[in-house]
């Protein structure tokens, strides 16, 4: 083996493998994947020989098949991995054997077993989102410490799903017993930091951190514990200044008003508290004033709160062009839909929420509305 001699220490003797599986016996085989078979074993820790007497621990023994498309490179990456991090959601290296035309990798055993016979039963959304985060726990720590970049080009939706994310029709196609379970944010949250994960351009993509963050949020709404979160944001993350525009819990969004073209200049809004005391915020974007384009005003009921918003993330054309803007905006209310405002170009970006939860909205401007997000919080 073109080896790392740092890891000698974790060799064991091939006959000891093969006295812990009773040779690769079909009654210790308990598995297969695209490394190989695996076998379950009993090893003696000092890793001698069975024969010793001397007390054993349960193993799990991956044997590479060299038909199976996995070499000697993903052979030594793996024990080098593996045998650097040690994580509660990663599975914990015991050894590796390499003689002959064996290479053999040897694992602690899982008593639980491996994770897609779980995924084969009808799981709630709660252990859904459970498993997702635990594997996005594993994955964070390895990303937080590798040297490096890990590119892994395998989508984590399919392109049906990515068709119905952006239509606003993710739920037509989630498994009958679970979507009866999800509540609405809790699906938003989770669909949307999936949806990111699908950029082309990796330096589009969310970190590990943003992705368990995001995770942990959509299972606070599930379980009925988060109090408030931030969805988006849409646009750019640079561009302008940051501004934020959360209602308090004496407050009710009266009016938007949207200075708009070919893209979004500016936004602006009025509040209401319930004592009927209105509140006007000062215009975020168009330099913090009108920009020359259209003025659109929208003006909600008395009962009437947004329950979803639409809209694409273009890139400015013309004497300032170049930058990442909204482009186009549209609100869902429990009533009616207002907009399209602006014009449809770039990437669409689509939310739904339930009624109760609207609580704002934030985002960054300064000649355009460059980034827009809003705050939900709970419902019971």
């Amino acid at each position: 083996m073109a080896s790392i001699k740092e890891l000698d220490y974790l060799k064991i003797p091939l006959e000891d493998i093969k006295l812990a599986t009773n040779n690769f016996s079909d009654t210790c085989f308990i598995g297969q994947g695209g490394f190989g078979r695996v076998y379950k074993g009993q090893l003696p820790i000092s890793s001698s020989t069975t024969r010793s007497g001397k007390p054993t621990t349960t193993v799990a023994v991956k044997r590479l098949d060299v038909k199976g498309g996995q070499g000697q490179h993903e052979f030594l990456i793996e024990i080098v991995m593996l045998s650097s991090y040690k994580h509660d959601n990663l599975v914990s290296l015991i050894g590796f054997s390499e003689e002959g035309d064996e290479k053999i990798i040897v694992y602690e055993h899982e008593v639980r077993g491996s994770l897609d016979k779980y995924l084969a039963t009808d799981l709630t959304w709660v252990q859904c989102l459970q498993i997702c985060l635990g594997a996005a726990r594993g994955l964070n720590y390895l990303h937080s410490g590798m040297i490096g970049n890990y590119d892994d080009e395998r989508r984590f939706l399919s392109h049906l799903a990515r068709l119905r994310f952006e239509e606003g029709k993710l739920d037509e196609i989630i498994l009958p017993s679970i979507r009866k379970q999800i509540k609405t944010n809790s699906l938003q949250i989770f669909s949307r930091i999936a949806y990111q994960c699908l950029e082309m351009d990796r330096k589009q993509r969310p970190t590990m951190a943003l992705i368990m963050e995001q995770l942990q949020t959509s299972l606070e709404f599930q379980i009925g514990c988060r109090r408030m979160t931030r969805i988006g944001l849409w646009g750019s993350s640079t561009g302008g200044s940051p501004w934020s525009s959360q209602l308090g819990s004496n407050q009710k969004l009266r009016k938007i008003m949207i200075d708009h073209e070919d893209w979004i200049y500016s936004i602006g809004f009025t509040t209401e508290e319930f004592g009927g005391l209105l509140d006007s915020s000062q215009h975020h974007g168009g330099a913090g004033g009108k920009s020359g384009g259209e003025i659109s005003e929208i003006i909600f009921d008395a009962n009437e709160e947004i329950t979803g918003i639409l809209g694409t993330v273009g890139v400015t054309t013309g004497r300032y062009a170049g930058y990442i803007v909204i482009s186009l905006l549209c609100f869902m209310t429990n009533k009616t839909r207002h907009g399209p405002f602006g014009k449809k170009t770039g990437t669409p970006f689509s939310v739904p929420w339930e009624l109760g939860s609207f609580a704002g909205f934030y985002g960054r401007a300064g000649f355009y509305l460059d980034g827009l997000g809003c705050y939900l919080k709970a419902t019971i």
